[in-house]
């Protein structure tokens, strides 16, 4: 009977160390993805593009209101004279010839945003880094639990 409850420990415990481990990752991944946007609108280069294609995706959710983000497919040629192409998202409704004013980083073109800033990053940022803090915090505790649980068992 012990052995159960030691070995159910263990996969509780390991089972809160993946979710512990998921929060940390996508804290890490949204750190560095925020640290990329701010660094374009601090460094990066401006550059007229010429909006290629337009189209939206929405965002539907189960329980409450969905919305739309508006995307644009740029072309654009870089500071060293190679033509790239990008897809960005807009606040302003654009249509194919449009030209839309991008910002990009030199080292990676492909990955420019349109020069108007866009609302809210700060507030999303902060409630995503809650988010996964709270989930790291959830997956230790269980973990501490779980591991707690097998040690006890086992030395009974």
């Amino acid at each position: 009977m012990f052995a159960v409850g030691g070995a159910f420990g263990v996969v509780f415990g390991s089972i809160g160390l993946l979710f512990a481990a998921f929060g940390i990752g996508m804290l890490v991944v949204g750190a560095r993805k925020s640290s990329e946007y701010k660094r374009v609108f601090r460094e990066g280069h401006m550059a007229e593009a010429r909006c290629l294609e337009t189209y939206v995706v929405h965002h539907h959710s189960s329980n409450g209101p969905s919305s739309s983000q508006r995307r644009l497919i740029v072309a654009f040629r870089s500071g060293d004279g190679r033509d790239v192409r990008a897809e960005v998202v807009a606040r302003h409704p654009y249509v194919a010839g449009d030209v839309v004013p991008v910002r990009y980083l030199p080292e990676r073109p492909d990955r420019a945003v349109a020069a108007e800033a866009t609302p809210g990053v700060g507030v999303v940022t902060c409630l995503f880094s809650g988010v996964m803090v709270i989930l790291t915090c959830m997956g230790l505790f269980f973990a501490a639990i779980g591991f707690g649980v097998a040690a006890f068992m086992s030395t009974s």
